[in-house]
């Protein structure tokens, strides 16, 4: 089977955003006396802000709204990412290139709203490298159901069968394997990734300097 696009993930895939999410949790839950570790943050990766906030009312029994608390990590993960220096992931802006001008069509697929989405692509100026770029205000639902995946292969025209994902959480390799695309993941510093493999992921890269257009002919031919 040929790949004719590629889809990242964003936070975490293409830039190193997640310690500034995961300060901007605790900044909001702390206000209400709780704190989440580390590890049980990484375990929600990929979920949509309200989805997640859901969980979080129900694990430290908060008497609000999670779409109320989930607005205020909003706004305070915008502040972060507009006034924080925010850096590309290693191996991504080449990652890119190499791959546009190999003629592969590319694509990005976030759970994060639009202001999120569009702060970070601008901010690492590859918006001309990308024909997709989709957000949670485009869709119906989030990960882990396929619609941002299938979004992004609709604005790539391209059939999903043809596309790989690239992903850092489990939640979005179960999207992608929902909408039928290949996925590779790269997972979280110090995760061996065996949840992300039991969901469907194909292989474990350690970054994505090992997403070339070499790696994906080989893949490729290895897969047939």
């Amino acid at each position: 089977m040929d790949i004719e696009a590629v889809v990242f993930d964003m936070d975490g895939v293409l830039v190193d955003s997640e310690p500034m999410h995961y300060a901007s949790t605790n900044e909001v839950l702390s206000a209400r006396g709780a704190f989440l570790e580390q590890s049980a943050y990484d375990a929600c990766r990929g979920m949509s802000e309200s989805a997640f906030f859901g969980l979080l009312v129900k694990k430290f029994s908060l008497d609000e709204d999670p779409e109320r608390l989930a607005h205020e990590r909003i706004r305070a993960s915008l502040n972060r990412l507009a006034s924080q220096t925010l850096l590309p992931m290693e191996g991504a802006l080449d990652c890119l290139l190499a791959l546009s001008i190999e003629g592969y069509r590319l694509g990005l697929a976030s759970a994060a709203r639009k202001l999120q989405v569009d702060l970070v692509v601008d901010k690492l100026g590859v918006r001309r490298l990308l024909g997709a770029v989709v957000s949670l205000d485009d869709v119906a639902r989030g990960k882990p159901a396929p619609d941002l995946f299938l979004e992004a292969a609709r604005q790539l025209d391209c059939d999903p069968a043809r596309c790989l994902v690239v992903e850092d959480a489990v939640h979005g390799v179960e999207a992608a394997v929902r909408a039928g695309m290949a996925v590779v993941a790269l997972p979280p510093k110090d995760d061996d990734g065996a949840s992300h493999q039991e969901a469907g992921a194909l292989q474990c890269l350690g970054s994505l300097a090992e997403l070339t257009p070499e790696f994906l002919e080989a893949w490729v031919v290895a897969s047939d």
